[in-house]
């Protein structure tokens, strides 16, 4: 009988130690997420994309942020319409809004963007696979 709930209790604290990191998990991407969008939102697309998009993706990304520079786009708002953690490959899958306006128009558009992230567990860290939407 004891053995059976030394058994119980042990497997009870791996699963609620598994709901910690996933939760943990869910709130650090949140985070990155509205930082990384909220950087974008005020111009500081090169930080943005040397915090948090992937080494494969940063020369791309500069370029494009460099781009979006020379265009004159202004970014007013942005929203966050989803998020969504997949624990069993440790990628998070984020649906942003952006509204913008190209100088020298001042009509507001808006772009939805799909943002790929994955967690690299090494630099306990998550990281855009992805760059920036097209502003058109």
């Amino acid at each position: 009988m004891m053995r059976v709930i030394k058994g119980l209790l042990c497997i009870s604290c791996l699963m609620l130690a598994a709901c910690a990191t996933q939760s943990s998990l869910t709130e650090s991407l949140d985070r990155s997420v509205k930082a990384y969008n909220r950087m974008v939102r005020w111009h500081e697309l090169e930080n943005a994309v040397m915090t948090y998009a992937d080494t494969d993706l940063r020369e791309v990304s500069l370029q494009k942020a460099e781009v979006l520079k020379k265009q004159g786009i202004s970014i007013t708002d942005f929203r966050i319409l989803s998020t969504r953690y997949v624990p069993e490959k440790n990628t998070g899958d984020v649906v942003a809004e952006f509204d913008y306006f190209m100088l020298p128009s001042t009509r507001v558009k808006t772009v939805t963007h799909r943002q790929e992230w994955l967690y690299l567990k090494e630099s306990k860290s998550w990281k855009l696979k992805n760059s920036l939407p097209a502003f058109e």
